[in-house]
């Protein structure tokens, strides 16, 4: 099992954390103000409009829901371990905004093996929700930058729409075909082999998800909700200073922003996104001063709603690594029957 004190270190820097976030994004919207011009983005900040404050609120609630059924998806594809559903919204909700992530999967990797998977198994299947994360993403990237070149968009422009358009389809069916002729020799091997292999069976993780998808669909729908509800999110943020953007356009220009999510990005990804959305959207069409305010609204709001939900859910994930007690030398049952070894099927 992972050590307790993981978690309970995680914990104690999370409201320290919040600081450096709220900082970070300052700086990045300081920055980008300055490149606009101060009295621009004042002018904007002047057109608010607050009924899409709360769209954008109940879109990160959607979006959370859509989040769960795909983090559920790559626990259980292919025989993987089970949470029972409380120990689950637990270890999402602590996920969700990236306040214990801390750029990595070590909370992901952490309730796999208190739920039994092994350490190997733990990382890929780590890796495997942020391949899915990306991999949606693209999918949704490729279908919007279409509707764009069919539209005849003036932006954005073909050279920004173009790769979007044709590279994440063949990219997919190359990785799915690598994976499978490959992922066995490199299993259980030590090295830059095994982080090779354990590279290669997080995208077996997520072909089996496609390939059985009366199955996993529900995990594959999550995350496109996840995904379509980030991005009108986005969109609300813009909305709500004047300028609601075209839907594809802002589609392509979220997607080629998002270079991390908030499980993967230092930091949650809040100044490294709020400074790199603004530029994207801006080349998508977006005025600068709206794109930087929008997005702004969108990053804070993002970051610090799901942040007592993941305080609350502490004891819960504390819970779930503390050791299971013995009596007389004899092993007892988990209190809690979702607690079931990978040799299980889902």
């Amino acid at each position: 099992m992972p050590a307790v004190p993981t978690v309970v270190l995680a914990a104690a820097v999370t409201v320290g954390c919040a600081g450096a976030w709220v900082g970070a994004l300052g700086a990045a919207g300081a920055g980008l103000a300055y490149l606009a011009g101060f009295s621009r983005v004042r002018a904007t900040l002047g057109d608010f409009h607050w009924v899409w404050m709360i769209a954008l609120c109940g879109a990160l609630f959607v979006s959370f829901a859509g989040y769960y059924y795909a983090y559920r998806g790559i626990f259980r594809v292919a025989g993987g371990p089970r949470l029972a559903r409380y120990q689950m919204l637990a270890v999402v909700a602590a996920g969700f905004g990236g306040f214990l992530a801390h750029g990595g999967g070590g909370l992901d990797q952490y309730a796999l093996k208190a739920a039994g998977a092994d350490d190997k198994d733990a990382k890929a299947r780590a890796a495997g929700l942020a391949g899915l994360e990306h991999g949606v993403l693209a999918i949704g990237g490729c279908a919007a930058a279409i509707v764009a070149l069919v539209a005849v968009l003036s932006k954005p422009a073909p050279d920004f729409t173009l790769p979007w358009a044709i590279i994440p389809i063949p990219g997919f069916l190359i990785a799915f075909w690598v994976a499978e002729r490959y992922r066995g020799r490199f299993r259980g091997r030590d090295g830059w082999r095994g982080f090779l292999g354990t590279f290669l069976e997080s995208i077996h993780l997520i072909r089996e998800l496609f390939v059985h998808p009366l199955r996993w669909g529900p995990a594959i729908a999550g995350m496109a909700l996840f995904w379509a509800a980030d991005a009108f999110a986005a969109w609300a943020g813009l909305a709500a200073f004047g300028f609601e953007m075209n839907a594809a356009a802002l589609f392509v220009g979220f997607a080629t922003g998002m270079v991390f999510t908030r499980r993967t990005g230092p930091l949650a990804g809040a100044g490294i996104l709020a400074l790199v959305l603004p530029l994207t959207l801006l080349y998508s069409g977006a005025p600068f001063a709206a794109a930087i305010v929008g997005i702004f609204a969108y990053r804070i709001l993002a970051l610090l709603l799901p942040m007592p939900a993941s305080l609350a859910v502490l004891p819960t994930l504390r819970k779930m690594g503390e050791p299971v007690p013995h009596a007389e030398g004899v092993a007892e049952a988990p209190d809690e029957p979702a607690l079931q070894r990978r040799s299980q099927t889902a």
